[in-house]
């Protein structure tokens, strides 16, 4: 299907930074991180971390979240609620091991650094060196390796009080299997919280997005509490204890 966006936050072939915007009153910023957890542009890696992140196309991916968040803009069934982006982008801390090989001379160690991703050059005391760096860290996977992508977010709505709303997140829950696009919709509760209530979050995943913004969506639901599954295409509403 064609994905319908508006020229102005269309991010193709702009420069891409945190102020970047993707919808009205929505930035790139939105989504990296939450306070406290919040990720750079500059500290973004490829999948293999051999190179920077493709800036346009994670752009691309999150313009489609944007569109997600300004689904329920001026909808006064929410209008004493706020939706945020709890989880957004992802980069692990990166790990990476460094290997010297000698070069003969200044020259052929810049020729070398500039073939190898991420390569540098300098003098050692055994002379003119190229260093290679791996990637020795555990590669994300699974929902992880979408947020790096800008292909997952978790939502929450908070209330008044600035707790989430279970009984409203089913809701939204529900308004959203039926009128956004997505891969994937979770409604995911839990009782992690150290004080035992119950909070619930929205975890939408979704395909890439090419420069033609057109793509296919699975529109897949699931229910979890816990971590554990507790239906598949059909969402399960949990209510907390009175």
């Amino acid at each position: 299907m064609n994905i319908l966006i508006d020229p102005k936050y269309d991010p193709t072939g702009k420069e891409i930074t945190s102020a970047t915007k993707l919808g009205p009153g929505i930035t790139m910023a939105k989504f990296l991180g939450a306070r406290g957890s919040r990720t750079q542009l500059e500290k973004l890696y490829n999948d293999d971390f051999t190179a920077s992140v493709d800036r346009e196309q994670l752009a691309r991916n999150l313009t489609l979240h944007a569109q997600i968040l300004q689904s329920i803009a001026g909808n006064l069934e929410y209008s004493q609620h706020r939706l945020i982006v709890s989880e957004g982008v992802y980069e692990p801390n990166p790990k990476f091991e460094v290997t010297e090989k000698p070069a003969p001379d200044e020259g052929f160690a810049k020729f070398r650094a500039s073939e190898i991703p991420g390569g540098t050059y300098g003098k050692a005391p055994i002379g003119w060196v190229v260093r290679y760096p791996n990637y020795i860290g555990e590669k994300p996977s699974g929902i992880l390796s979408l947020r790096r992508k800008g292909q997952a977010v978790v939502y929450q709505l908070i209330d008044r009080n600035g707790n989430t709303d279970p009984r409203k997140t089913f809701e939204l829950a529900v308004y959203w299997k039926d009128y956004i696009n997505y891969d994937k919709l979770t409604l995911d509760y839990d009782t992690f919280d150290p004080s035992g209530e119950l909070t619930c979050q929205i975890v939408i995943e979704t395909p890439e997005i090419p420069a033609t913004y057109k793509a296919s969506f699975r529109y897949d639901v699931e229910t979890r509490y816990n971590g554990e599954l507790q239906t598949k295409n059909e969402l399960l509403e949990i209510l907390p204890d009175d």
